[in-house]
């Protein structure tokens, strides 16, 4: 055998080694999220080298890491060229085809999973209203829209979120669009119930209201038969809040080694494939306290949804992985019948190369939770488990309605409309003295809440 083809063998194997590598890298930074923290695991993640190919899930991981942070144009920057990746890709070039059928599905550009498709314009959304651009998060809830549309099949609810269309519902709803909130409060309420999954409080106060408000009788008494309960419109001096809660980190992609039979080569071939492990996730909730109690609830389960869109790509993988496995199988064998010790070094490449995808934007919440309640417009609310006090909607919300968003990942709570510059109050363990902005949320930012 020639040193020119050795060496072709030994760049093929180190190729795929290096991209499995970086891919395992990011699965370890995912995993340490919970421990680590966003500011910590963004500086780890911005020091693996990646490949163009996986560009979009580095932003993606990113981009969502700074909205954590609360850095809203950082994560606008990265959320929106992952999203312009996305979108380019929905045509893959034919050399990505072959490339994938051929060696391995890590050969293609990562273009996100129905999930990601739509989840990316609902970080975009969170991210610019919390700047204080309710009408760019207005925008890219009816792009989301146009995706769910695009993605939605018959008989099937892959690409479509509840908490997706909650979103757009809540953000038409504080811009005064009553109309269009409840068309996506009925979207949301649709997808949830197709699922057979439970329909939120925050949901179903929402509604009641709007029903109630609109003037559709019929429609409010066959919710308010159907959920228990009357309406809860605020008085005039009472003003409504609602939260949004990131709990968790959604699971990483591990790969499986399955063994097939192929009639073509009357024999079993070795594949390797993507896999989750089974769900272990527990929620954990945020009660929301005023003049009413509420504890979020999950509007979506990001673990179930991994695992349906993995799922519904499982039939297309197995072919795929099966096609390749086939023809490696042959090439092999072709090198060992002519006594060629390039057989053996062919066959430690063809187990090197083949890589199971486990790509996926792995820095996500485990779910999407929501509550809603109304208080006194000169009331604050708190945030229970985490001793945290919101000031007042007199102060800060003159129109009587704020947004919350929170993550099980770090403390600070961000607000829209912007909290006051000096929180009315700071949480029980940072009353003890001054504390540097990194370890005094209340600090960190104009809008961050303690």
């Amino acid at each position: 055998m020639n040193t020119q083809r050795l060496a072709l063998i030994g760049l093929f194997s180190a190729l795929f080694l290096l991209q499995a590598c970086a891919a395992w890298q990011v699965n370890q930074a995912a995993a340490s999220l919970a421990t680590a923290g966003p500011r910590a695991t963004l500086a780890r993640l911005e020091q693996i080298p990646t490949s163009g190919r996986d560009q979009a899930q580095l932003l993606l991981n990113t981009g969502v890491l700074k909205l954590y942070l609360g850095d809203w144009q950082g994560s606008r920057d990265d959320l929106e060229q992952a999203k312009a990746i996305m979108s380019s890709m929905q045509a893959v070039s034919v050399t990505e085809n072959f490339a994938a059928m051929t060696a391995n599905e890590t050969l293609r550009t990562y273009n996100g999973t129905p999930t990601d498709q739509v989840l990316v314009h609902v970080m975009l959304a969170l991210g610019y209203l919390l700047s204080g651009d309710p009408d760019g998060a207005r925008v890219e809830m009816l792009q989301a829209d146009v995706t769910m549309q695009r993605l939605a099949e018959e008989d099937s609810t892959l690409g479509q979120l509840a908490s997706a269309r909650f979103l757009a519902g809540l953000i038409y709803e504080v811009n005064g669009e009553r109309d269009d909130a409840l068309i996506s409060y009925r979207r949301a309420y649709n997808i949830l119930s197709d699922r057979g999954e439970p329909i939120p409080e925050a949901l179903q106060i929402s509604l009641l209201n709007l029903t109630q408000r609109q003037g559709f009788r019929q429609e409010y008494e066959a919710f308010s038969k159907r959920f228990g309960r009357q309406a809860q419109l605020p008085a005039t001096d009472e003003g409504e809040w609602f939260l949004i809660y990131f709990d968790g980190v959604i699971s990483n992609k591990t790969e499986t080694r399955l063994s097939v039979y192929d009639g073509e080569v009357d024999t079993m071939v070795s594949v390797v494939m993507p896999h989750y492990a089974p769900v272990n996730y527990q929620p954990r909730g945020l009660t929301l306290v005023g003049g009413q109690r509420q504890r979020s609830a999950m509007i979506e389960n990001l673990e179930v949804r991994a695992r349906q869109d993995l799922d519904a790509q499982r039939a297309k993988l197995l072919a795929a992985a099966t096609v390749r496995a086939v023809a490696k199988y042959k090439m092999v064998q072709e090198a060992q019948s002519k006594g060629d010790f390039g057989g053996i070094l062919m066959n430690i490449a063809t187990v090197a190369s083949e890589q199971a995808d486990v790509r996926s934007w792995n820095m996500l919440p485990s779910s999407v939770q929501v509550a809603r309640i109304t208080s006194k417009l000169n009331q604050p609310v708190s945030l229970a488990e985490r001793a945290v006090t919101l000031p007042p909607q007199s102060e800060f919300a003159p129109a009587g309605k704020a947004i919350v968003l929170a993550s099980s990942l770090i403390d600070q709570v961000y607000s829209w409309p912007s909290l006051p510059p000096q929180p009315t109050a700071l949480p029980v363990a940072e009353q003890a003295g001054t504390q540097s902005p990194e370890e005094n949320p209340a600090q960190g930012e104009s809008d961050a809440a303690p």
